[in-house]
């Protein structure tokens, strides 16, 4: 070792960070009605109270390790444990109990309690190579386990994001799972006949040919629309390793400098298609069931009444993906060349951004992000997908 450093941390922090007097509950002026022809203004609940509302907070502990090889490798490790109390949180009403009115929305909650736990690695390399090579090379990965430890008391799990029209709530907060994670139905091919619905084991209420075929959960010989008995994880929107790459060469005038981004093992919720299922479908409708024996993966397209739409693993595709975010390349003239023309400095370059993208989901970006909050992270809700960009330049100084 040419260095090394043993550390460890512990340490309590809390999160403050909701609007002023979020424990009060709101009247809002929003709801009107008209009655023999004459507008009537009135006031309603727009927000429940919560006295109880606290502050959250975190514990944390980190254990870790910085040491350096050979002169030019460093590397960086850090084990990490993350326990957040009273995690707050504003959750959506579930779609059971009615719809919100105008002007009207949830209140902000302790929801419970979330922990991470998981490991970084940061390797960093510095060589020169003869006498004008210079290269720099950076990695850093971070694997993480995602588990909700406790709910509030008096409910089994809080209700997420709802799945397109009419297809169900997708994802919940509930103990022992990851935050958001996927809740639906699984699936098993495609009814091809309907002697093959009729001969089945398990009774699936309104199954037509081309139809999905849903796994009985619980055993019970029927498929159960009316109730989550039926229903079983199907992923989680957390990835459990993500992977950062950045390269910096340098040969005399010349530059190359790029960044390379993975999420690896999450999952996606191809929702954008749900919200209008008749148009904008993807390319694989190609290759539907059109009849026995035709595939046994995409049911039949049909506007007739059916129960395709129901969440389940057939919109649920993996999300991993690997990213080139930047890459570019350049040239800086020797400051003799620039003398004549009384410039200090200049350089040329060619950057692109988000040139490639190397994944198996079908829809327009997996980087999705969590736009939907804590319990929408990983629905792919249609979101306008990052542009390629490729731009010349030159910059002077004098």
């Amino acid at each position: 070792f040419d260095f090394l450093k043993i550390r460890a941390s512990y340490g309590i922090s809390g999160n403050d960070q909701i609007e002023n007097f979020a424990y009060r509950g709101l009247l809002t002026g929003e709801g009107v009605y008209v009655f023999d022809d004459v507008i009537t203004s009135g006031a309603a609940i727009g927000r429940a109270s919560n006295p109880d509302l606290k502050w959250e907070t975190t514990r944390q502990l980190n254990i870790g390790a910085d040491f350096s090889l050979y002169k030019n490798l460093s590397v960086t490790l850090n084990y990490f444990i993350k326990n957040t109390k009273d995690l707050l949180f504003q959750p959506d009403v579930s779609g059971v109990l009615g719809t919100a009115g105008a002007g009207s929305y949830p209140p902000i909650i302790n929801a419970g309690d979330v922990s991470n736990k998981g490991l970084e690695i940061e390797l960093s390399h510095d060589a020169k190579v003869g006498k004008n090579w210079n290269i720099t090379n950076s990695l850093n990965a971070t694997f993480i386990k995602n588990e909700v430890t406790a709910i509030p008391e008096g409910v089994d799990f809080i209700p997420g994001a709802a799945f397109g029209i009419g297809g169900g709530i997708a994802t919940r907060f509930e103990q022992g799972y990851s935050i958001g994670y996927f809740i639906g139905y699984e699936t098993d091919g495609i009814f091809q006949t309907q002697a093959e619905i009729d001969n089945s084991p398990v009774k699936q209420d309104g199954a037509k040919p081309g139809d999905l075929r849903y796994i009985d959960q619980n055993g019970d010989g029927k498929i159960s629309f009316g109730d989550d008995l039926d229903k079983t994880e199907l992923g989680s929107p957390i990835p459990t390793v993500t992977i950062g790459y950045n390269l910096n060469v340098r040969y005399k005038g010349f530059d190359l400098a790029g960044n390379l981004y993975a999420a690896l093992g999450q999952e996606i919720v191809r929702n954008y298609e749900r919200q209008q299922p008749y148009a904008n479908q993807l390319s694989y409708t190609i290759n539907r069931w059109t009849g026995a024996g035709s595939t046994n993966e995409d049911p039949r397209l049909t506007t007739a009444l059916n129960r395709n739409n129901v969440f389940s693993d057939y919109y649920v595709e993996k999300g991993s993906f690997a990213r080139l975010k930047n890459l570019q390349v350049g040239y800086t003239f020797s400051n003799k060349k620039l003398e004549k023309l009384k410039i200090s400095s200049s350089r040329i370059y060619l950057a692109a951004n988000n040139l490639v993208t190397l994944t198996k989901y079908q829809g327009y970006d997996p980087d999705i992000g969590s736009a939907g909050g804590a319990l929408g992270a990983g629905i792919d809700y249609g979101f306008y997908p990052q542009a390629r960009t490729i731009m010349t330049g030159i910059s002077i100084k004098f």
